[in-house]
């Protein structure tokens, strides 16, 4: 099996303002550029500037409000033919988009995430809209991330935190992976495990745990992006996500009003882990805690009954993919947490 992983990797600050070096010395010199929603107007003179000062020319320029496949497709085969790369700029919608006019087109793709609410910027698959259902599809992992802490860091904290409650629901992922070689026998890629827990290592173990700590901004950032690697390393969504995943998918579809994804896994790995006996819950709910996570969703709690039917909904999400909660009894053993465990009290209402 063919493994990409990301040729450019940049994350510091003000890395926007050299997007157009990169592309240079990459040898791209003609792209197209798709921002997302109203990103254009936040970073998009600084991209012209740097794209402008490197002569690199943008053949085509589009904004994103939607990730419909349709409007995917139609955009990939509208692409000049001297294209040489896509540079997709904003959140999900956008770098989805880009990501996967990649895949169609066989061009790079460079992301440039201007908020980190998930590790899907760096992954090889995109949610995309198809007979309007959101569905995850096959893509290109970019060749190339630049992340600009300081747009990172400028951005809603709120996002932010979701992308470290993602980061975080790692640990059950990996637990749940674990799981499901000693009940069915299902391969476990170890090198794949590495990456995955390393990365998150890395920013529980930093002595500061704050959002305006740059050193701990750029550590989360790049532990998403490892986290991509760690997709495509293994050909699977395995290493990022387990049971926690199932419940944040059968909540999207049963609450009355969803929650970010990160901050739904963020929440739904602190039941996952207590259900797996996992020994680094603890650590997990001290992180949270340190970051504003959980004073967060106290603030904007999640719907307690969508959650709990969440919890009895997820293995139906994905049949035939082995969790914790495809275990005998575990779905009654975890809504009886939910309801006595102190935790809950708040961040569930």
């Amino acid at each position: 099996m063919e493994i990409q992983i990301p040729s450019l990797l940049r994350i510091k600050p003000n890395a926007l303002y050299k997007v157009g070096k990169y592309l240079r010395k990459n040898g791209f010199h003609r792209v197209a550029v798709v921002y997302g929603d109203g990103i254009r107007d936040l970073v998009g003179q600084s991209l012209d500037i740097s794209l402008d000062s490197s002569e690199i020319r943008v053949v085509t320029e589009e904004t994103v409000t939607s990730n419909e496949v349709e409007a995917v497709v139609a955009a990939a085969f509208r692409l000049s033919r001297d294209t040489e790369a896509i540079v997709a700029v904003g959140g999900g919608v956008a770098i989805d988009y880009g990501k996967y006019m990649g895949f169609l087109t066989r061009l790079p793709v460079i992301a440039v995430p201007t908020a980190v609410s998930n590790d899907g910027f760096g992954s090889p698959g995109a949610s995309l809209v198809v007979d309007g259902r959101k569905t995850s599809c096959r893509a290109s992992i970019p060749y190339g991330v630049v992340i600009d802490t300081t747009i990172i860091a400028r951005s809603p904290a709120h996002l932010t935190l979701s992308g470290i409650g993602d980061l975080l629901s790692k640990y059950s992922a990996v637990a749940d992976w674990k799981r499901s070689y000693h009940a069915t026998g299902e391969a476990v890629n170890d090198f794949a495990v590495m990456i995955a827990l390393q990365s998150v290592e890395n920013v529980v173990l930093h002595p500061h745990t704050s959002l305006q700590d740059d050193e701990f901004l750029q550590l989360v950032c790049g532990a998403l992006v490892m986290s991509g690697v760690a997709m495509e390393v293994s050909g699977s969504s395995r290493p990022a996500s387990g049971s926690e995943h199932l419940i944040s998918h059968a909540y999207d579809r049963l609450a009355s009003t969803r929650s970010l994804h990160g901050v739904q896994v963020g929440v739904a790995c602190v039941a996952t882990m207590w259900a797996q006996g996992n020994p680094h819950r603890d650590t997990v709910l001290r992180v949270l805690d340190e970051t504003g996570f959980h004073a967060w969703v106290v603030a904007n709690p999640l719907e307690r009954e969508a959650f709990v039917a969440a919890v009895r909904a997820a293995p139906s999400v994905r049949p035939g993919y082995h969790t914790v909660l495809s275990e005998p009894d575990m779905d009654d053993r975890l809504v009886e947490h939910l309801r006595d465990d102190p935790y809950y009290v708040d961040v569930l209402v």
